[in-house]
């Protein structure tokens, strides 16, 4: 029993020695293998060296026997230093991880490699799945970790450190609190051959830009791709110039008339803001300016309704904001076309004039002509008394040019006294056949008598023709 005993503690003595003297190396996929074995305990002279991976020859050299092989998959990318023993390998492989072992002249030697060819990290992306309230998130750090395990994944808090979590961080409201900077995620993958960092997770979108400039005659042309990004940076600035590719160039663009040229298309420059959760496109500077604009419209057959264009050519200076200003109001961004109708506008002559302007990053046009009474001109309170006016002058007239035209064929003998007499009291006194003239005052509608003469001129009112003559006679 103690024999056995003895055999079997020389046993796990052994293996561990094996295990113990193995090293466990990580290399990348597509980079170089070397392994330099320890020939301290191998006799000279050398004769023989032989590697192999696993059961199969990777590399075998014999003095006695033909110098050196390469087998199978190593060939043409792997060296063997027949003095050291060194094995090299360039292009590496996944297939080329496993244990190596090395013989000098036919002796095994108990140290052993054991490989892990994994491929880099990728760049991490954090992702957020909430409760209903928003109170509390899982943040996950994704990405493709496909033949590059094993992986560790680090989390940054703010302004905190890092700290070794896992895959996914649990947090809260309560956690974070209400400053920004809590709010501030970064997530780390790492393995062996390499480690990659995320955007930061939490930041503000980026704003849409603009772009200013600023120039001198004899210099370039500085461009500035502007926005408030507090709380969204990093940013990264983009820029385009004319019809060329997108470039990752910086906050600032520096340009000059032998950079651009002549033609229109290389004035034409436009910045990008991108950041890890959005991005947003400047509006295309260096246009044409716009053109003074004129307004026409068409209206419905009721002039009820109108709509108004703000016309003018644009080729080269889009795009265009279209501003509209209405009588005496403000200015107003609407779109190229206006509807007004009859009930917006009312009477006042101010809300019958239009006006539009056109702008784009070259800047502001002129205004257009005002236009007016869309709907026809309406008739004003002066005109309705000036035509009632001349209407009764009118009719006056030719009453008083009937009542003439009588007396010079019915009665030419006559006075006028006696004619207007005679014939005003043939109009109304149809129930005589002798006349006498009474001098009637009506009050309150009714005749009353102030002097009887031989004619009679009675008062009736029912038409205004009676009237007249009524007022003619009280006047003879």
């Amino acid at each position: 029993m103690p024999k056995l005993t003895l055999i079997g503690l020389y046993f796990w003595i052994c293996l561990a020695q094996k295990v113990v003297s193995g090293d466990d190396l990580y290399h990348e996929v597509g980079g170089d293998l070397l392994l330099t074995p320890d020939k301290s305990t191998v006799p000279d002279p050398i004769t023989s060296i032989l590697w192999k991976h696993g059961k199969n020859k990777v590399a075998e050299w014999d003095k006695d026997f033909g110098g050196l092989d390469i087998y199978a998959a190593f060939i043409n990318r792997t060296t063997l230093d027949q003095t050291t023993g060194e094995l090299r390998i360039t292009g590496l492989k996944k297939t080329d991880s496993g244990v190596y072992y090395v013989e000098f002249n036919s002796k095994l030697l108990d140290k052993t490699y054991t490989i892990s060819v994994i491929k880099p990290v990728p760049k991490p992306t954090i992702t957020s799945s909430c409760n209903p309230d928003k109170t509390s998130c899982i943040l996950t750090c994704e990405g493709d970790t496909t033949d590059a395990e094993p992986v560790t994944y680090s989390w940054k808090v703010g302004e905190g450190a890092w700290q070794v979590i896992g895959k996914q961080l649990i947090v809260s409201k309560n956690y974070t609190g209400k400053p920004t900077n809590s709010y501030k995620y970064i997530c780390k993958m790492k393995n062996s051959v390499s480690g990659e960092v995320s955007e930061v997770f939490g930041l503000e979108p980026v704003p849409k830009p603009t772009i200013t400039s600023s120039c001198n005659p004899d210099k370039p042309c500085i461009l500035t791709c502007e926005g408030d990004t507090t709380g969204a940076e990093p940013v990264t600035y983009s820029w385009k110039v004319g019809e060329g590719a997108w470039e990752v160039i910086g906050k600032q663009l520096i340009v000059s008339k032998n950079y651009t040229g002549k033609t229109t298309n290389s004035y034409k420059y436009i910045c990008k803001m991108k950041n890890s959760v959005s991005g947003e496109v400047s509006e295309v500077f260096g246009s044409e300016p716009v053109p003074k604009p004129t307004i026409t419209y068409t209206c419905n057959s009721n002039k009820t309704s109108c709509i108004l264009t703000c016309e003018g050519d644009t080729t080269g200076a889009e795009p265009v904001t279209y501003s509209w200003k209405v009588g005496e109001g403000a200015w107003e961004v609407i779109g190229k076309q206006l509807i007004v109708s009859k009930s917006d506008t009312g009477k006042s002559t101010n809300s019958y004039k239009y006006f539009c302007k056109m702008k784009n990053s070259a800047g502001e046009g002129d205004v257009s002509e005002p236009v007016g009474e869309v709907f026809g001109s309406e008739p004003s309170e002066v005109g309705v008394v000036v035509g009632v006016v001349v209407t009764i002058v009118v009719l006056v007239a030719v009453i008083i040019g009937f009542l003439v035209r009588k007396k010079i064929t019915g009665y030419p003998q006559e006075t006028w006294i006696y004619f207007w007499r005679k014939y005003c009291g043939g109009m109304f006194g149809k129930f005589y056949t002798n006349f006498t003239l009474i001098h009637i005052q009506p009050v309150n509608r009714v005749p009353k008598v102030i002097q009887t003469q031989h004619y009679s001129c009675t008062a009736l009112y029912t038409h205004t023709s009676k009237c007249v003559c009524v007022l003619v006679c009280a006047l003879v």
